[in-house]
């Protein structure tokens, strides 16, 4: 599983309530980001709904 995160972020932090372990929130930039040590396959489902919450659909989820 792989995370595109776009440039749509507009930092409302749906992603990071619903999955604190890969994304992560910027306060200086006022986004979120996919952290960089992220053990995404252990929080797959999280990641999932994360994307389907992403209110402007800036998180993107391959399979590869």
């Amino acid at each position: 599983m792989k995370i595109l995160f776009g440039e749509k972020c507009i930092g409302c932090g749906a992603c990071t309530k619903q999955c604190p372990e890969v994304f992560g929130f910027d306060r200086e930039k006022r986004r979120a980001f996919v952290r960089p040590d992220a053990a995404v396959e252990a929080h797959a489902a999280a990641v999932r709904d994360a994307a389907l919450i992403c209110l402007t659909g800036n998180i993107k989820i391959t399979e590869s």
